[in-house]
């Protein structure tokens, strides 16, 4: 590699943004790395669930193998994805380039990669939601910095790195036509090490929800992919021997309800033509309950499961933070709904909206409970920056400075809430602690399973052969069902499936996922709860509580 030519000295910080510095040509045939930094344990991780696989993270870094597709094809590419494997000196020392990627909750990772890289030597570009909504930070710790969508531009990015003329801030504002966006680079993935794998088709949501930056990075008008784009991408998987679960990453699958429809229709044909080889999950917002014909769809398709941004059984909550695809229709009847049309449940819920009050976490446990969530993840509301909320909380001076960039299962919001802190949290680890406790979190899982109404059509993912599933089994029987101290409950409910499931495979599959995951929520929730423990005894120093307005 030939070194920048810039002010830094090796092993140097980098300068503040100044596109008048240069950088040395990199040439053509560029030897890029892409990092992608390991994500820390949280609900969504599984870490415990993974302990009694044979795979070693959920899923892989769509973001960064979809820019790999944008590439130049005389660039030679390596991915290092942390969750499975260190990042080594030999693999920067190998790079021309180092790409980094990543989200906030990755951010230590980010910074680590691009301060190794930079000691080195190694030019160094990132990307991705962190870096767009941090640019400036990003700044102080890369040579290249991207905001916004690449799909469109990366080839002229990519010629100015070789050439020399590459520029310090990309900011991207336009919204690129994913018809266009190549195949992801599937094939630089140990794909045997991930649970799931994921694919994209649409970006963008059309509500407006306060909190949500989701509209503010991709758009509220929902661009998707054509559906033989998503068929050449299920292919090149099928070609890839993958034949397990399929992620639909898109924050909203139905924000297009009729091209989600459109494309359904063709993943029913294209299961029927490949014997059914994949089952697919995706997030929705609540009005899919609404929409019957994407409903049954969705469940020929081979579709299991749903993650729904339920956020609070408090209608003036929603009202507040402007999601009214929650009020039109009874939050409740939505998911028996949705259950009894194929599709299991799972739910994200939200506390800390100014409108809550002490009761909120007794309301968000009977909601819970009531609708039979199983996998119910719970957090406090953060101000996300560009977000409506973030500038309100700014115009209201209620930021708080220290905690500007703290998120996280355990910490409570950037922000001066109604509730003091300590109620909060309290009240978090309170609703952790009963949707969590064994007996409770099997109870609800066992009736989930008896609520959705699985359908004829719909068939579990291809299993390992019967070493491996031995091997899970006696696994779990020994962590779980020996080991545990929530044994008792395990053994209810395994008995429980075992009797009424045996020779409906489709169910058993999806109940005995949620049994394994018992090994998953139960001790975590446990840990989140400490940390809640040690985060009230911070919060609750007086200095600590005073919220400092950040300047505009």
């Amino acid at each position: 590699m030939v070194p920048a030519v810039n002010d830094r000295q090796p092993g140097g910080e980098p300068g503040p943004e100044d596109d008048s510095q240069s950088f040395a040509p990199l040439g053509k045939r560029i030897k890029a790395l892409l990092v992608w930094p390991k994500i820390p344990n949280s609900f969504w991780g599984f870490r415990g669930m993974l302990e009694l696989l044979s795979e070693k993270v959920v899923m892989p870094p769509l973001g960064l193998i979809t820019v790999a597709s944008l590439c130049p094809a005389d660039w030679t590419l390596r991915l290092v994805d942390e969750g499975l494997e260190d990042l080594t000196d030999d693999d920067l020392h190998w790079a021309d380039l180092v790409m980094v990627g990543g989200m906030e909750v990755q951010k230590e990772g980010i910074r680590d990669a691009l301060v190794r890289a930079r000691r080195l030597g190694r030019r160094t570009i990132v990307g991705g939601p962190y870096a767009s909504s941090q640019p400036q930070r990003m700044l102080a710790l890369a040579d290249h910095v991207v905001v916004g969508e690449p799909d469109e531009v990366f080839g002229q990015i990519a010629a100015a790195l070789e050439s020399g003329t590459a520029k310090r801030l990309y900011e991207i504002t336009d919204k690129p036509d994913v018809t266009r966006t190549p195949i992801p680079r599937f094939d630089l993935l140990r794909l045997k090490d991930y649970a799931s794998m994921s694919i994209q088709f649409s970006r963008g949501c059309p509500f407006q929800c306060e909190f949500c930056d989701i509209i503010v990075l991709y758009g509220r008008k929902p661009r998707t992919k054509l559906p033989q784009q998503v068929m050449a991408e299920l292919d090149a998987l099928l070609r890839l021997g993958w034949m397990k679960q399929i992620f639909i990453v898109d924050d909203n699958f139905i924000g297009n309800h009729q091209r989600a429809l459109e494309l359904c229709l063709e993943l029913e044909k294209w299961q029927q033509a490949h014997g059914f080889p994949v089952v697919f999950y995706t997030e929705a917002s609540m009005d899919l309950a609404r929409k019957t014909a994407l409903m049954e769809a969705m469940v020929r398709a081979n579709f299991f499961h749903v993650f729904l941004g339920i956020e609070s059984p408090s209608r003036e909550a929603l009202a507040e933070t402007h999601k009214f695809q929650n009020l039109a229709t009874d939050p409740v009847s939505c998911i028996d709904i949705i259950h009894e049309k194929g599709l299991w449940v799972t739910g994200g819920f939200i506390v800390g909206f100014d409108s809550d009050g002490e009761d909120i976490f007794d309301r968000q446990i009977e909601f819970i409970e009531r609708t039979a969530i199983p996998w119910a993840l719970l957090n406090s509301l953060h101000a996300m920056p560009h977000t409506a909320l973030y500038a309100r909380m700014q115009k209201e001076g209620r930021l708080l400075e220290d905690a500007l960039h703290s998120s996280g299962d355990a910490n409570p919001p950037n922000f001066r809430t109604k509730l003091s802190p300590t109620v909060l949290l309290r009240g978090q680890a309170k609703t952790l602690t009963a949707i969590y406790e064994p007996k409770s979190f099997y109870e609800r899982a066992w009736r989930s399973m008896e609520r959705w109404s699985i359908k004829r059509n719909q068939r579990a993912a291809r299993q390992p052969g019967p070493v491996a599933i031995a091997a899970i089994l006696l696994r779990s029987v020994w962590r779980q069902g020996i080991k545990s101290n929530y044994r008792a409950a395990y053994w209810k409910y395994a008995l429980r499936i075992a009797t009424h499931f045996a020779f409906n495979p489709a169910k058993i599959w999806m109940a005995a996922t949620i049994m394994i995951s018992g090994h998953h929520f139960i001790p975590y929730s446990r840990e989140v709860i400490g940390k809640i423990g040690r985060q009230i005894e911070r919060t609750e120093t007086p200095q600590e509580l005073v919220a400092v307005p950040v300047a505009e």
